[in-house]
């Protein structure tokens, strides 16, 4: 299948297991045997939301690897998502510096003999983004700049008609203009204290709307709440109006 039959049966998919079905055979048409897609809301049609889906990859090693959360200390994910340039999985350790953590990670990666692999980001509206992996199980052949670009724009082709198709799964959050306010000060790094200064309202107020705002974002910290508000286009980092 070319690159531009791919594109128009994946515009024509009308389901999740249809779509996935189509990756699968593009990428297999290449040579790629394991297929992973990386992403906080990513299943199989059916299944519980593990963030992770995938093709080909041994049983036992997927099971390690969501049983033991080893997502925690993949720096692979972490890495390509620095980066609009894919790599293959052997190079990671002369991309990145990496904690011992993340080496015994490694370690444990070549015991499992997966072989080597392409890892690349893909991107998405409202920070929709996620991680493809493709393994080739065993070496890595020899890949044209081309023929990893092919790859790269079918991964990020896909990814479109995914969040395309699971739009209506995320619920549009509202938030009041007062709490838009507050979490517009916190991704600029102020404190609640400092906020109250800027509001000319009350500590007290101030950690009320917050906690209430964490409610609805459904996050437990500063960090999370703005991740999730920059998501939703609930707060833009431009200028000094918060808003």
């Amino acid at each position: 299948m070319s690159l531009t039959d791919f594109m128009v049966a994946c515009k024509e998919a009308t389901g999740l297991s249809g779509l996935w079905a189509l990756a699968l055979g593009f990428f297999a048409g290449r040579g790629i045997g394991m297929v992973s897609y990386h992403r906080d809301d990513a299943q199989v049609p059916g299944a519980p939301r593990l963030g992770l889906v995938q093709h080909g990859f041994p049983e036992d090693w997927v099971a390690e690897y969501i049983e033991g959360r080893l997502a925690r200390v993949d720096p692979i994910p972490d890495f390509a998502a620095s980066t609009t340039r894919p790599f293959l999985w052997s190079e990671i350790a002369s991309l990145a510096e990496l904690s011992p953590e993340q080496e015994a990670y490694l370690a444990r990666m070549a015991e499992a003999e997966l072989g080597d692999g392409l890892a690349m980001q893909v991107y998405g509206p409202h920070f929709r983004n996620a991680y493809v992996g493709l393994g080739f199980g065993g070496p890595a052949p020899q890949l044209s700049a081309a023929g990893i670009f092919e790859l790269q724009c079918a991964a990020q082709i896909a990814h479109i008609r995914y969040c395309e198709l699971t739009e209506h799964l995320h619920r549009t959050i509202t938030l009041s203009p007062r709490e838009r306010e507050i979490l517009g000060w916190i991704a600029k790094g102020k404190s609640n204290a400092v906020i109250a200064d800027i509001l000319g309202i009350s500590r007290h107020t101030v950690d009320t709307i917050t906690r209430r705002m964490f409610d609805k974002l459904e996050v437990n910290d500063r960090t999370s709440a703005v991740i999730r508000g920059l998501g939703a286009g609930l707060v833009q980092m431009r200028g000094e109006d918060p808003l």
